[in-house]
């Protein structure tokens, strides 16, 4: 969920979730989560330019107002494991900030 706090409106685009956001994906014990194959591959590809997008959507979230957008954690950290891990998810906003926003660091228990 992005909530636009500032007082002009803020663009952004939506073109694949792995592009438009950088994950930190950890265990319970706080140890990053393994990447899956597609995760590795995909950034393979961009290292050679290869770059495909399961979408070009551009938005604009006007102030006080909210976007949001869906992210299958699982197709790119391997969380088959059951336990307790957490997630925090950010990109950038140009417009709004140089440094990219972070999200809050959301709990996910998997159990089996």
């Amino acid at each position: 969920m992005m909530i636009n706090h500032s007082k002009h409106v803020v663009p952004y685009s939506l073109t694949a979730p792995v592009w438009d956001w950088e994950m930190d994906v950890r265990d319970s014990r706080g140890n990053p989560v393994g990447e899956t194959d597609l995760l590795r591959q995909i950034k393979e590809n961009k290292k050679t330019g290869q770059i495909t997008l399961a979408r070009n959507l551009i938005g604009w979230v006007r102030p006080n107002e909210k976007a949001q957008d869906v992210i299958e954690v699982q197709m790119y950290y391997d969380l088959s494991r059951p336990g307790e891990y957490s997630i925090q998810v950010q990109r950038k906003f140009p417009s709004v900030s140089k440094d990219p926003i972070r999200s809050n660091r959301l709990s996910l228990t998997i159990t089996s």
